[in-house]
């Protein structure tokens, strides 16, 4: 019998991936299992996650079941479960609502991914005739969504820091508005 042409599954060190290249293909499979596990909890309890990330160039990814903003409005506001409980709960039209909301807040996650990517890509050199081509709302628009999403994540980041400290007021109103 010959011997292992690799080393199998190692126990790493956990310290800081120093080649860039090689960070982001970690962060990457290790989302991708965060996501993975975290789907895993959702279906198998029956549990509503959220969770947002920040990769270390900055760029935010959100995971969510139902979806992000649900899970954290729900949190904002204090909402108990707004599904099925015990069999009793939710009708018809409005599971039909909230998987409407679901689909937008996701398209909406996934547009600001990629205008976040859009916005931080290395610039091409681009033919002189091509720039005519920009439309420079696309731009502005890109920067208005960014900053909705960084003052939503503020506001989720005061609001758990409130509650970790027992002072968080589930009836005061979120000052972001609902998105859907």
């Amino acid at each position: 019998m010959e011997g292992k042409k690799t080393k199998g599954k190692q126990k790493i060190d956990i310290k800081k991936v120093e080649k860039n290249v090689d960070r982001m293909v970690t962060f990457s499979k290790r989302r991708n299992g965060i996501y993975n596990k975290l789907s895993q909890l959702s279906i198998l309890c029956g549990a509503d996650v959220g969770c947002l990330i920040y990769s270390g160039s900055g760029k935010p990814f959100t995971f969510g079941s139902p979806s992000f903003d649900v899970v954290a409005q729900r949190f904002l506001h204090g909402n108990h479960h707004a599904g099925v409980i015990n069999g009793e709960g939710c009708s018809s039209s409005s599971m039909i609502v909230d998987a409407h909301k679901k689909v937008k807040v996701d398209k909406f996650c996934q547009d600001i991914n990629n205008m976040y990517e859009t916005a931080h890509a290395p610039s091409l050199p681009v033919k002189s005739d091509a720039s005519s081509k920009v439309d420079p709302k696309d731009d502005e628009e890109a920067k208005q969504l960014l900053q909705r999403f960084e003052e939503y994540y503020e506001e989720l980041c005061e609001a758990a820091d409130a509650r970790s400290r027992g002072r968080y007021d589930a009836s005061a109103s979120s000052s972001f508005p609902p998105h859907g």
